[in-house]
């Protein structure tokens, strides 16, 4: 009946009815069940109060997409990851046409291990959108771990064709590496391997190089693929869900984005946490920690936003609530030192060692307070301090270098410049400083190509031309002998 009904001649009123039905049939074909509910009993009262906030406003708007997506964003950022899986689901089926819930719920799926069918719902993202380049990095990342490595290799291509990018041509040659074409791979892998140091590249370059007999040189791109850090890119959109990110987990973000230059973003964060972590706290004997912490973050985030005077006030407001705490010592300390009062910020290095002999870094600033006050002997020995509480460190290395540099002493300057290359065969600094010691203890041949390993790794042209004055300056003492 509701067949003929439809299929007759479309007059206004006609017209009206049909729009009519079809509102009511989609509206009944997008009906879900009712919002999850969990977590509420959090004894995180930053993240309980959130997800009774989020959890009310699903329950009031129960068929909009968004209002629940934002819900399974909330479950997912938080580590809840069942009832994201479920509440992207929902989303889904009442909008199939956002990217984001079947975007958003493959990544999940993906990080429990389940590629096969992290797969099959990324695919139905990329019905809806199949021009996002990340989307196709995960596909074809995805694809390698399920064994499929021609599938992957067409979706770092289609990646590629998008937008390129050294993620893209990364994945390409891990493909053909898992086709056996260690040869192709290299011919990609070698470009990226002089503008990357990122440690999974050179050691997949370096295992290709192997395959292919080129033993030499697989054992130069090893060792600068020690770590196992994954290759990761941005993803924009998969970003969009840190802003439901509450709690303890939200105090990591906010250090994040300090760290990365968003301060302010970091300082709205850590306001909002101390309606639950109030200062006072930070005296008292519960939750002391991360009262505390955010008291010093907060001097730190206002001190990156250009307010200095604020971030000391800050952090000498926390120490009148504990001078125990040792961040707050070492946070004053920098303070003080960017100001150019070098004596005030050692009186509060000495304190934070005081409080924890133990501890390397603390000794390492106190080096280099000591190094900046010209006194060279004694930033030494607290250099080797840290370094026997904290070894192989390449940047107490490297002041270590320095302080043999100001005493004239270059045998033991280059000794400390090698151990700073060994540890970390990027550093372009620290070729700069080898080539030096090098040429002063007359093996120019070898200075100059230390100088030109510097320059290959970027090093600031000022450092270079400086050092080749002073290796041409050498030659010619060494000529007039």
């Amino acid at each position: 009946m509701l067949a003929n009904f439809l299929s007759g001649p479309v007059s206004p009123i006609r017209y009206g009815v049909i729009v009519a039905v079809l509102i009511l049939l989609c509206s009944a074909c997008s009906k879900v069940d009712d919002p999850i509910a969990v977590g509420t009993d959090s004894p995180d009262r930053d993240l309980a109060d959130y997800l009774e906030e989020m959890i009310k406003s699903a329950r009031a708007m129960d068929e909009s997409a968004l209002v629940r997506g934002r819900l399974a964003m909330t479950y997912d950022v938080n580590g809840l990851r069942e009832a994201a899986l479920a509440t992207y689901a929902q989303a889904e089926a009442l909008d199939p046409s956002d990217f984001r819930w079947p975007y958003y719920r493959a990544q999940i799926l993906a990080e429990m291990g389940d590629h096969a069918l992290a797969l099959a719902v990324l695919d139905r993202a990329l019905t809806i959108d199949g021009d996002y380049t990340s989307a196709w990095l995960w596909r074809g990342s995805w694809l390698l771990k399920t064994e499929q490595p021609d599938d992957a290799l067409n979706a770092f291509k289609r990646a590629t064709e998008l937008e390129g990018g050294l993620s893209a041509d990364f994945g390409r040659a891990q493909a053909l590496i898992a086709k056996e074409q260690h040869a192709q791979a290299i011919e990609i892998l070698e470009p990226l391997s002089k503008i990357s140091t990122h440690p999974q590249l050179h050691r997949t370059y370096g295992e290709a190089l192997r395959s292919m007999g080129r033993t030499e040189e697989a054992r130069q791109a090893l060792a600068k693929g020690k770590t196992t850090e994954p290759l990761t890119w941005p993803d924009k959109r998969r970003d969009q869900r840190n802003v439901h990110i509450r709690g303890h987990a939200s105090f990591q973000l906010a250090q994040t984005l300090s760290a990365s230059g968003r301060a302010d973003e970091a300082l709205t964060i850590l306001k909002r946490l101390q309606t639950y972590h109030p200062e006072l706290l930070c005296g008292g004997e519960e939750g002391v920690v991360l009262a505390c912490n955010l008291i010093n973050s907060s001097s730190i985030a206002f001190d990156r936003s250009g307010l200095p005077q604020r971030a000391l006030e800050t952090v000498q407001r926390g120490l009148d609530l504990n001078e125990e705490y040792i961040p707050f010592h070492l946070t004053i300390a920098t303070l003080y030192r960017q100001r150019g009062d070098i004596n005030r910020a050692l009186t509060y290095i000495d304190r934070a060692i005081e409080l924890n002999p133990a501890r390397g870094y603390a000794h390492e600033q106190r080096g280099r307070l000591l190094f900046g006050l010209m006194r060279y002997d004694d930033a030494k020995t607290a250099f080797e301090t840290a370094l026997r509480l904290e070894p192989e460190k390449r940047m107490t290395f490297f002041y270590l270098g320095l302080t043999e540099v100001e005493s004239g002493r270059w045998p033991d300057a280059l000794g400390r410049f090698q151990d700073v290359v060994r540890v970390d065969p990027d550093f372009a600094l620290g070729y700069v400083f080898l080539a030096r010691s090098l040429g002063e203890l007359d093996r120019v041949t070898d200075a100059h190509q230390a100088l030109r390993d510097a320059t290959h790794l970027g090093a600031d042209p000022r450092e270079v031309r400086a050092t080749e004055r002073r290796l041409r300056e050498l030659d010619v003492r060494d000529n007039r002998k």
